[in-house]
């Protein structure tokens, strides 16, 4: 009997291989088609799996206000998030009546006066060069100055416009075109918020039982992560609206064009660390300058001041306490998550970073604490 099984063994051992090769040529064979298969069944399964990844992002970024007020007003969940879901409502139905139109038609005025300031812009530096006598007689230094307005300034400021208007409308048609998973979305994330307690103390469960000894680890690696992000989104995001409220009421004090379109784009691109205020200064200048330089000029300065005032007392306040990363360290994470993730990589590369720092540190400290 054991002969018979030895021999069985054997023959199983022999057989497996040949059968690996014979289902590896299969698979070569026809690898279109399987890997055809297999694409159209991950886009029907993430397509099926969209609203619940869109509710658990509204229910993650939504339960740090939520856990505020349960927290700090001692308020019962259901009325929690019934004022935090008919704040958001809101928020969207004034922005869709009010904000939208008014941000695609300046868009659309941008864009259609681009030629016209391109214009004004040449005509300015040669009424200075006549003014104050510049000598550009020299074919080479007028060659240099149609190339800079041609083949920079024109582009830049097109595609510029051309981004924007593209982003709205794209943002606008996304929208759209995912109203139902979105009111899924939103639904799923009402059941998630009302029963966050009972899914972590599942999540904990699957945890413990396919993580076994790294379980703690992991749990610590993710609660730390979870508190870094969480409150570094709330916080950077109440940073950015109230410095887009200022943006929008100093610019208009001062004269601006498009004043709310400008200050909203400020707002938004200040969620981008180290390079954002300068990217909203930026746009806010060139399309200033493509109507009054006097006018560009002055959003310049204001702009920097509101800049100073907003990393001086609004950035230490919001920001600064919770999440500690040096500069250098900042650049870093913004240049690459800009190479490799979108705008979600750009806003999250801060308190990843911090995060990964803080690790790092305590490693460090082990280290030396064991050496001496």
């Amino acid at each position: 009997m054991n002969k018979i099984k030895d021999e069985l063994y054997k023959s199983i051992k022999y057989v497996i291989p040949i059968v690996l090769i014979f289902i590896g040529i299969l698979i070569l064979k026809h690898f279109s088609s399987i890997s055809n298969f297999i694409a159209i069944n991950l886009s029907n399964i993430s397509d099926l799996l969209a609203p619940f990844f869109i509710g658990f992002v509204i229910a993650y970024i939504l339960n740090q206000p939520l856990k505020i007020l349960e927290n700090k007003f001692k308020l019962k969940r259901p009325i929690s998030l019934a004022i935090v879901y008919g704040f958001v409502i809101a928020v969207i139905i004034f922005s869709w009546l009010f904000i939208i139109p008014v941000i695609k038609s300046n868009i659309n005025d941008i864009y259609a006066y681009i030629p016209q300031g391109v214009d004004s812009i040449q005509e300015f530096i040669n009424n200075l060069s006549t003014n104050y006598k510049f000598n550009i007689n020299n074919q080479e230094i007028k060659l240099q100055i149609n190339d800079f307005i041609t083949n920079i300034l024109l582009p830049l400021s097109t595609s510029t416009a051309s981004i924007l208007s593209e982003m709205i409308i794209n943002t606008t048609s996304t929208i759209v075109s995912y109203v139902f998973n979105v009111f899924l979305g939103i639904v799923i994330s009402v059941y998630l918020l009302l029963s966050k307690e009972k899914c972590i103390n599942v999540i904990n469960i699957l945890s413990k039982k396919l993580l076994k000894k790294y379980y703690l680890v992991v749990k610590e690696f993710v609660n730390v992560l979870d508190k870094n992000i969480g409150v570094y989104i709330v916080a950077k995001a109440t940073d950015s609206a109230i410095y887009s409220v200022i943006c929008i009421i100093i610019l208009s004090i001062v004269g601006s064009k498009y004043a709310l379109f400008l200050g909203i784009i400020a707002g938004i691109t200040n969620m981008i660390p180290f390079f954002g205020p300068i990217i909203g200064t930026v746009i806010a200048v060139v399309v200033n300058l493509f109507f009054s330089l006097d006018k560009a000029i002055v959003v310049l300065i204001v702009m920097i001041i509101v800049q100073q005032l907003e990393s001086a007392v609004l950035e230490p306040f919001f920001v600064g306490k919770q999440v500690g990363v040096p500069p250098i360290f900042t650049i870093l994470a913004v240049t690459f998550a800009s190479k490799y993730t979108g705008f979600i990589g750009i806003l999250l590369s801060v308190p990843i970073t911090g995060v990964l720092l803080m690790y790092a540190n305590r490693f460090i400290k082990k280290e030396t604490d064991l050496t001496s």
